[in-house]
């Protein structure tokens, strides 16, 4: 079987959580509802799973400059940066640079993105500035610079474990063995794909 290798830019250093680590965070997602019963435990998980594999979710990152006038002084210059969700179009800050590898990963296992046109994605760029960061500015608002944006993929693990009390798959970033359920629950929402 001969499977097609693709080179993509990952966020994250290119370690992922291992197989051990993995199902101490799968349990760690679940509700507390549900650890609560007696029979759901790692070994239940381990047991029970019927699939798990890496995937590669497309996000747009953006690096952008603020400038905010502050007359007489200088303007004041900061560096902000973003992400876009390339499939559905949720959009946020982020609150730290973002550490991006190269990897060869099984073209399979990459999802495509729906948000693929540099117009596109500058506008929902746009939007992050008008709704997000504008709105720290109460008087004069700030311009805006892009200085770039890439698409690059976040890496994570999808579960499918055969048991009625844990909702199917489940999502974790690779790196950081976080729930990505809310993300994931916007996959299929045409929601942030609007842009006013």
């Amino acid at each position: 079987m001969n499977l097609s290798k693709k080179e993509i830019h990952i966020i994250g250093d290119n370690e992922f959580i291992d197989n051990k680590q993995l199902y101490s965070y799968i349990y760690k997602s679940i509700h507390v509802a549900t650890k609560l019963k007696k029979d759901v435990t790692i070994a239940f998980l381990q047991a029970n799973t019927n699939n798990k594999g890496l995937i590669f979710h497309p996000m747009w990152l953006a690096k952008m400059l603020v400038i905010a006038d502050r007359k007489p002084f200088p303007p004041k210059q900061s560096s902000v940066n973003c992400f876009i969700d390339a499939v559905s179009g949720y959009r946020g800050l982020l609150t730290s640079d973002m550490r991006i590898s190269r990897r060869f990963v099984d073209e399979s296992k990459v999802i495509s993105p729906k948000i693929k046109a540099a117009y596109e994605v500058e506008k929902y760029i746009k939007d992050v500035q008008r709704t997000q960061i504008n709105r720290s500015y109460i008087l004069k608002k700030p311009k805006h610079k892009i200085i770039h944006y890439s698409l690059v993929y976040l890496p994570l693990w999808k579960i499918d474990i055969d048991s009625d009390c844990v909702s199917n798959p489940l999502f974790l970033n690779a790196n950081t063995g976080e729930s990505e359920k809310y993300l994931s629950s916007q996959w299929e929402t045409n929601r942030w794909l609007k842009v006013k």
